[in-house]
């Protein structure tokens, strides 16, 4: 992956850089993620929080994840568009949207986590190997 990685909102007004390797990715299937976007799943780039730069403001809504976890989901307060995340116990962690990156071609997930969430017309990668909870215990 060529870095910095770059992405942002619809509108513009909230950008962001990636200045390192992610850590993982991962396809979210748990209700509040498929809520958040309003489609099957979150594409999520799993990144290192001091790799994050974020220009812009941005607007933060806790969620209770499946997980017990609070979930801070960040979206742009012009245009809505979700864009990353922050979780209650994994503080160095940061969950980016894949599809916000300027090149989202580049994500590539491992996994497909959350699946016992999973609605029966997503069609997932039979490749992938399936976790029924969070990426890591």
């Amino acid at each position: 992956m060529k870095l910095p990685m770059t992405g942002g909102c619809l509108c513009g007004a909230v950008r962001y850089e990636i200045s390192a390797e992610p850590v993982a990715g991962a396809n979210c299937h748990c209700r509040t993620c498929q809520k958040t976007l309003g489609g099957a799943y979150f594409p999520a780039l799993f990144v290192h929080a001091s790799a994050l730069a974020v220009t812009g403001h941005y607007k933060e809504f806790p969620t209770l994840a499946a997980s017990g976890n609070t979930m801070y989901r960040a979206f742009c307060p012009e245009c809505g568009t979700s864009l990353f995340g922050r979780n209650s116990a994994f503080s160095k962690i940061r969950p980016v949207s894949a599809a916000t990156l300027d090149d989202p071609g580049v994500f590539k997930p491992q996994k497909d986590i959350w699946v016992v969430d999973a609605q029966p017309w997503d069609f997932m990668d039979p490749d992938l190997p399936k976790c029924n909870g969070n990426l890591w215990p």
